[in-house]
């Protein structure tokens, strides 16, 4: 029988404590785990060993199931749920010249996984949910487990979808097959980390420092990501996913930027991080300029910002004389923004 204790010494050793709701998921899963068996011929209740946790962004999802995974399932395989459909339709055209080719990817995928883990689940259009509903219930059926993790309960998937009365059925199989479980609470793990990260000392400021931090918060990999595109032009930066961007104040905010591409990147991004800060003077007009109008928007927008400093640098980082006016309030707004009680805030409202 798996115990709760080697999933949680290995988070220990990464720095993560788990709060009570996520504790109390693991030893739900655990005593799942417990009576699971295989399904035989015929489909039975009693095999149950298929995972759905939903909740909240930022509770800790992804987080735990990948270190279910990690702990006890090292050959599962891990996919978000947009790259699980590029590799469903990748497999379906290599099949598309045989007479049922969703089998064909049923086969394959049963060949080579026992336990598949689809982060994000979400279902955008009809074409995804007739696939992803065969999938679900064939793969179920013939032993493969499935574990699952969704912002939102089964019953509002593909909520106002097209003909969405044609994925009921599926919805019907994930509520009886599946355990449903609500990572309930309202605060947000990967909030709570980062608004408690302490950059005093440069070592953590340090682009590797900041790589690794990133991967554990937000579990992924930042893999050869040097440019983002922001109104149809290209920019440098350290680190790019879907929910976040990584950028140098050396480099950004020495480039030709200006205040419609800030409003572009806190349109699309969850969040903003920046490091490499240096002291700067009137040398450095253009830059401070640039920076100021990024902090003035993305303090207005309420924008989740992440500056990575020793705080003893907000107050020499500018020593000029040409932007003193605006310079105090930037100051100002600094300082709330680099205190744990700015990100909070932002988890209230």
């Amino acid at each position: 029988m798996k115990d709760i204790k080697v999933v949680i010494e290995n988070l220990s050793t990464q720095g993560i404590a788990l709060d009570n709701a996520q504790t109390l998921f693991l030893k739900e899963f655990i005593d799942l785990d417990s009576i699971y068996k295989p399904p035989s011929f015929f489909f039975s209740r009693n095999s149950i060993g298929n995972l759905y946790i939903w909740g909240p962004v930022g509770r800790g999802k992804t987080m735990l199931l990948q270190a279910i995974c990690d702990s006890y399932f090292p050959d599962a395989g891990q996919f978000h749920f947009i790259e699980f459909m590029h590799v469903v339709h990748k497999k379906l055209s290599d099949f598309s010249g045989n007479s049922d080719p969703l089998l064909d990817v049923v086969n394959d995928l049963l060949n080579k996984y026992k336990i598949i883990f689809i982060d994000e689940f979400q279902i955008e259009d009809i074409a995804d949910a007739m696939i992803i509903g065969t999938l679900i219930e064939a793969l179920s059926r013939k032993g493969l487990r499935l574990f699952i993790s969704s912002n939102s309960h089964p019953d509002r998937l593909y909520k106002d979808g097209l003909q969405r009365a044609k994925f009921l059925k599926t919805i019907d199989f994930i509520n009886e097959h599946f355990l449903v479980h609500n990572l309930i609470g309202i605060e947000d793990y990967r909030l709570r980390e980062i608004s408690r990260f302490d950059s005093s000392s440069d070592d953590k400021n340090s682009d590797e420092y900041i790589k690794g931090f990133l991967k554990i918060a937000f579990n992924e990999d930042i893999i050869n990501t040097a440019k983002f595109l922001i109104n149809n032009r290209e920019f440098r930066c350290l680190g790019c996913t879907e929910k976040f961007l990584w950028l140098s104040f050396e480099d950004f905010f020495s480039s030709p930027c200006a205040g419609k591409d800030f409003i572009k990147i806190i349109e699309k991004f969850e969040w903003v991080f920046i490091n490499n800060f240096h002291n700067c003077n009137d040398d450095h007009i253009d830059k401070l300029r640039r920076f100021i109008s990024f902090i003035d928007i993305a303090y207005q927008e309420k924008q989740k910002l992440k500056l990575f400093y020793n705080p003893n640098l907000i107050n020499n980082l500018y020593s000029g004389d040409m932007l003193n006016h605006l310079w105090v309030r930037t100051k100002s707004r600094l300082n709330q923004i680099s205190s744990t009680k700015y990100l909070q805030n932002l988890e209230k409202n």
